[in-house]
């Protein structure tokens, strides 16, 4: 008993001193590094939860919830998962290949809805660019990362869905059901138009769609296209190297894209290869709110190398690179390393969303423009549906007209982006 109590009081003062010691190396750590003085108010603040709080908390629920707000407050890209959700994502992304359809962000910490492919589930259910998803099959998504609510939108071909989503010509929320499908290969059409111009329309960039763009583009070019115009709108993914790969199909050398770090320092940089070089004809590329990811590499790099007029619509902005983490306790990390830039030093992803994107040449429709469209649209006799349908075609047949005014200067000049 003597020798059992010697060791207590043994343990007891080697953990005092250890305390004491971190104290005064903590001290220091604090004046020397300011950012760290934020611990001492997180460790307060978790002391308060677990003396004070009306009910006896759950501190490791707590401290998730610390960590996820945490990595949650840096952009729309990181995450926190413990293991048990890093688990339950992994066994909801081995459900299945087939999806809705479209692209996801967040903004204003919820779920935004970047594009919707074409014809794809998401857009035959409804659901548009701008809406912001609440809920899938019940699941509240509103406080989940990106990559966890993407998880929910995962399984088996045919599998129904129930999502909620919020509008903001709406009062109250909408619930919409659709049908999961493989994400369809038809991601690239082409066509000649107007007699001579080349029309190049691509919605993804994932998928080995850029082979598919490479053989189109060629097949144009034989069947006699003087010109060219991309359409870049609603392509919302694909990787950096798909994005300058695009690019590089119209410039024959140079600098496309970098990636740069915290430090300024560059992480990476992607020049033309002349091997990947198709054409010099001249060039038009339409862009609009939901052209994002590595269609603005592509844009980007046309724009400041002077190789395209950039005709539409401000792109969305999404340009960061992601370092995936598994933490010692099977939790998993994912921060944003580096973020992509133009070759004229444009940042694609600003945390301001005035600065994020790709600025058009030319801005169609303009405020006032837009404005007269959204009016005409808000008297005519339709229901919302078709009333948003015919607002959308009306502003993708004016981008379509002026691209190809580019080439002749016939029409009057419309009002320049800033």
């Amino acid at each position: 008993m003597f020798h059992k109590g010697k060791t207590l009081v043994f343990l007891g003062s080697l953990i005092i001193v250890l305390y004491g010691v971190s104290a005064a190396f903590y001290g220091k750590v604090v004046a020397k590094d300011d950012p760290y003085k934020e611990i001492s108010v997180f460790i307060d603040v978790l002391t308060r939860v677990a003396q004070d709080y009306v009910e006896k908390p759950d501190m490791n629920k707590v401290q998730e919830g610390a960590m996820r707000g945490l990595i949650g407050a840096l952009d729309p890209y990181c995450s926190f998962l413990s293991r048990e959700r890093y688990e339950a994502l992994q066994e909801r992304r081995a459900s299945g290949l087939a999806g809705p359809g479209m692209v996801l962000s967040k903004r204003s910490d919820v779920i935004y809805v970047v594009s919707c492919e074409q014809d794809g589930p998401a857009a035959q259910a409804g659901i548009r660019p701008g809406d912001y998803l609440i809920s899938v099959n019940g699941q509240i998504v509103e406080d989940k990362s990106i990559l966890e609510a993407e998880s929910y939108l995962l399984g088996k071909p045919d599998t129904k869905v129930q999502v909620e989503i919020f509008r903001s010509s709406r009062s109250n929320p909408l619930e919409l059901d659709l049908t999961l499908k493989v994400p369809s290969p038809e991601t690239v059409r082409s066509k000649i138009v107007d007699g001579n111009t080349g029309f190049l329309d691509i919605s993804s960039l994932a998928n080995a769609s850029i082979e598919r763009a490479g053989r189109q583009l060629r097949a144009l070019i034989s069947q006699g296209a003087e010109k060219l115009i991309l359409d870049l709108r609603d392509c919302a993914d694909g990787s950096l190297e798909e994005g300058a790969e695009l690019a590089n199909f119209f410039i024959r050398e140079g600098l496309i894209c970098y990636s740069q770090n915290r430090l300024g320092e560059k992480v990476r940089t992607i020049e033309s290869t002349p091997d990947n070089y198709i054409t010099d004809l001249p060039l038009v590329v339409i862009i609009n709110g939901s052209t994002a990811s590595a269609a603005e590499i592509t844009a980007g790099a046309l724009k400041d190398r002077k190789r395209a007029t950039i005709v539409g619509e401000k792109s969305f902005g999404a340009g960061s690179s992601q370092k995936t983490i598994e933490l010692k306790s099977g939790a998993m990390l994912v921060l944003s390393t580096a973020k992509y830039y133009t070759p004229a030093g444009k940042v694609i992803q600003d945390d301001t969303i005035r600065n994020a994107g790709i600025m058009p040449d030319i801005a169609v429709p303009d405020d006032e423009a837009r404005q007269d469209l959204a009016v005409e649209s808000y008297y005519d006799d339709q229901d919302e549906t078709m009333k948003y349908q015919q607002l959308r075609e009306k502003i993708d047949r004016i981008q379509m007209e002026k691209a190809l005014d580019v080439f002749t200067d016939e029409a009057a000049p419309l009002k320049e982006a800033a």
